[in-house]
C-alpha cells in the first residue's frame, strides 16, 4: 500500500508538474505536455475492445462531449491551444492499438490569431502545408477520416476581432476541405447550425462553441451523416 501511495503521488507531481509547465507557455514544456497527454490517450485507447473512434483538435473539439461515434467509443484526444503543427505532433505520439473507425480532425482556431496571422504573409501557404501534412499522416492509419470547418466565431463580440482574424476563417475552412479531399478523408461543417446569430450568442466568449445537448447532438448528426458507413450503425 505504502508503495502503492508513493506511486500515485510521483504520478500527481509530475501531472501537475506538465500542466504548469503547459500553462507557463514555455515551448518545451507545451511539447512535454502533449506528448504526456498522447501517452494517456494511447492508454486509454488499449483498454478499449473492438472499434472505436478518435477525435483530434484544439480546444472546441475538447469540450465536445462526444463519448460514442458511430455507434462505437469515440476517445477525446484534442488539447486547448493547440495549432496544426501542434495536432501534427500529437497524432504522431498516440499509439494506436489498431486503427481508429474514425478520425474527426477539428483544427483551426489557433491558427486565425493575430499573433499568427499578422504581418505573415505567408501564413495561410503554412498553414495549408501543414493541412497536407497532417491528412496524408492520418488517412493511411483509420478506415475514414473527418475534417470539420472552423468552428464560428461571433465577431460582433468585444475583443473577438482583437485577437483572431476572423475574415480569414473561410479561408482556412477552405484550405481544409482542399487538402482533405486530396488526401482521400471527407470534410463537413460540422457546426452550421450555429452559425447564425443565435448559434454564436450563445458561445461564452465569443470564440467557443455555445454548447448545449441539443448543439451536441446536432454536431454529432453531422459527423456521423458522413462519418458512418452505414447510417443504421450511427448511435443517434
Amino acid at each position: 500500500m505504502a508503495i502503492g501511495l508513493i506511486a500515485a503521488v510521483l504520478v500527481a507531481g509530475t501531472t501537475a508538474f506538465l500542466v504548469a509547465r503547459h500553462r507557463a507557455g514555455g515551448g518545451q514544456g507545451v511539447a512535454a505536455f502533449r506528448e504526456a497527454r498522447a501517452f494517456a490517450v494511447s492508454s486509454e485507447l488499449k483498454q478499449i475492445d473492438g472499434p472505436y473512434g478518435l477525435l483530434l483538435g484544439d480546444s472546441q473539439m475538447e469540450r465536445l462531449h462526444l463519448p460514442t461515434l458511430c455507434g462505437h467509443p469515440a476517445v477525446n484526444a484534442a488539447i486547448a491551444g493547440t495549432r496544426i503543427s501542434g495536432l501534427r505532433a500529437v497524432a504522431d505520439w498516440i499509439a494506436l492499438p489498431r486503427p481508429p473507425e474514425v478520425v474527426v480532425v477539428t483544427i483551426g482556431t489557433n491558427d486565425l490569431t493575430q499573433r499568427q496571422r499578422s504581418g505573415r504573409d505567408t501564413a495561410a501557404e503554412q498553414f495549408r502545408g501543414e493541412a497536407r501534412a497532417l491528412f496524408a499522416d492520418l488517412v493511411p492509419r483509420a478506415r475514414r477520416v473527418v475534417a470539420t470547418a472552423v468552428p464560428p466565431f461571433d465577431a460582433a463580440r468585444p475583443g473577438v476581432g482583437k485577437f483572431y482574424d476572423v475574415a480569414a476563417a473561410p479561408a482556412y475552412s477552405a484550405i481544409l476541405s482542399e487538402e482533405c479531399a486530396r488526401a482521400g478523408c471527407r470534410f463537413v461543417d460540422a457546426f452550421a447550425d450555429l452559425r447564425d446569430a443565435a448559434g454564436t450568442g450563445r458561445s461564452p466568449d465569443g470564440v467557443h462553441l455555445g454548447l448545449d445537448s441539443a448543439a451536441r447532438d446536432r454536431i454529432a448528426a453531422r459527423l456521423e451523416e458522413v462519418a458512418c458507413p452505414d447510417p443504421a450503425a450511427q448511435s443517434r
